[in-house]
C-alpha cells in the first residue's frame, strides 16, 4: 500500500541528484520543501556510507576518499588540519589497530541544496582483543555538492565525550527553513561577513561570559556537541550547559581562522582557535583548543549558530 511514495521517492531524488550535477550559475535557484527533504535523506545516506566506509577500509583510505581537495580536519589531541592530502596522511599514520566507526542523527541543507552538515556519534576503538578499548565522541560535518553531483566533506570535526551516548538521539529531526534568500551571494564577502560575526561572537564571551554569549549567538534550535553524553539543543540549555561548567574568574576567547559558505549566503561555517583561562591554586592555567562552527542566516538575515563542537590541542592524559 506504500506503493505510491516509494516510487516517487526515487524518481525524486534522481531528478534532485542531477539538478545539482553542475557547477553554480546565475540560474541556481532554491529548492522547494520536498526537494529539500531528498537532499536532506541524500546526505544521510552519504554520511552513513562514508562511516561504513571509514570502519571497513580504515581511517586513511574510507575516511579520505569523502573528503574534498581542501578540506579541514580536527580531533582532539591535534591541531587542525588542512588539505585533502595533510590529512589522509596523518590518518595513515594512526596505529594499526586503532578504529573510527560513526553515524549521523541529524542533517541540514541549504536553501538550494548544494551545502550541508550532518552531526552524530563516534566510537574510536584502540588495541584488540581483551585490551582494546573504546573512546565515545560526537562530530559536526560540513558537506559541498561537487560538479559531478557527489557529497564531499569540507570541514569535519570530532570531539570526545565522557560516557556512551544515550538512547534515543536527543535531536531535533531536523531544523526548520530560516533565511529565503532571493539571489546568490558573493562568497568572499559572505566569508568575511561571518567571520566577522564569529569574533563578535567571541568578544562578546570575553566581555559578558561564555554563557550568555553562546545564548546571545545560538538560534532557537542550535545544538553544542558539548561533554556530556548528549548532546545539548536550544539555546537555553546551551546556556544553562555553559553556567553549569563555569568556574569564578574564567576566560574563553577565541578567532576564527578560516570559513565557507553555500551558494545563497543562508549556511555556512567558521574554523578557528580557543583558549581558555581560569584561576588555579593561586596562579592561572591555560587551555587551548579548535573548534568548528555551523551557522545559518535567520529570517532576519543575522547569522546564528546552529551546530558548534570542538576540542583541545593537547593530547588526552
Amino acid at each position: 500500500m506504500f506503493s505510491g511514495p516509494l516510487l516517487v521517492i526515487p524518481a525524486l531524488l534522481l531528478c534532485f541528484a542531477q539538478a545539482l550535477a553542475t557547477p553554480a550559475t546565475a540560474q541556481q535557484r532554491t529548492l522547494d520543501e520536498a526537494e529539500r527533504a531528498a537532499a536532506r535523506s541524500q546526505l544521510l545516506a552519504t554520511d552513513s556510507a562514508h562511516g561504513n566506509a571509514t570502519l571497513a577500509e580504515r581511517l586513511g583510505t574510507g575516511f579520505a576518499r569523502y573528503l574534498a581537495d581542501n578540506a579541514v580536519y580536527l580531533e582532539p589531541g591535534t591541531d587542525h588540519l588542512h588539505g585533502k592530502s595533510t590529512i589522509q596522511a596523518f590518518l595513515a599514520r594512526q596505529p594499526s589497530g586503532q578504529s573510527l566507526s560513526f553515524h549521523p542523527a541529524l542533517a541540514e541543507v541549504s536553501l538550494d541544496g548544494a551545502v550541508g552538515y550532518t552531526v552524530g556519534w563516534t566510537e574510536l576503538t584502540t588495541g584488540e582483543g581483551d585490551s582494546s578499548s573504546i573512546r565515545h565522541g560526537k562530530y559536526i560535518a560540513f558537506w559541498r555538492r561537487q560538479p559531478d553531483g557527489s557529497w564531499k566533506v569540507e570541514v569535519w570535526n570530532r570531539s570526545g565525550s565522557q560516557e556512551a551516548p544515550a538512547a534515543p538521539p536527543n535531536l531535533p529531526a531536523r531544523q526548520p527553513s530560516r533565511f529565503h534568500a532571493t539571489r546568490l551571494a558573493e562568497p568572499g564577502a559572505e566569508i568575511r561577513r561571518l567571520k566577522s560575526v564569529d569574533s563578535a561572537f567571541a568578544a562578546a564571551s570575553v566581555a559578558r561570559g561564555a554563557a550568555e554569549a553562546f545564548y546571545q549567538y545560538a538560534a532557537p534550535d542550535a545544538v553544542s556537541l558539548g561533554g556530556g553524553k548528549d548532546f545539548v539543543v536550544g539555546r537555553e540549555a546551551i546556556r544553562d550547559d555553559q553556567l553549569a561548567q563555569a568556574a569564578p574568574g574564567q576566560m574563553l576567547d577565541w578567532k576564527p581562522v578560516a570559513g565557507g559558505v553555500g551558494a545563497f549566503g543562508d549556511l555556512g561555517w567558521t574554523v578557528g582557535e580557543w583558549r581558555f583561562t581560569v584561576p588555579r591554586n593561586g596562579k592561572t592555567a591555560t587551555f587551548t583548543g579548535k573548534y568548528l562552527t555551523i551557522w545559518a542566516r535567520q529570517p532576519s538575515g543575522e547569522w546564528r549558530f546552529v551546530a558548534d563542537g570542538g576540542s583541545s590541542t593537547q593530547p588526552a592524559p
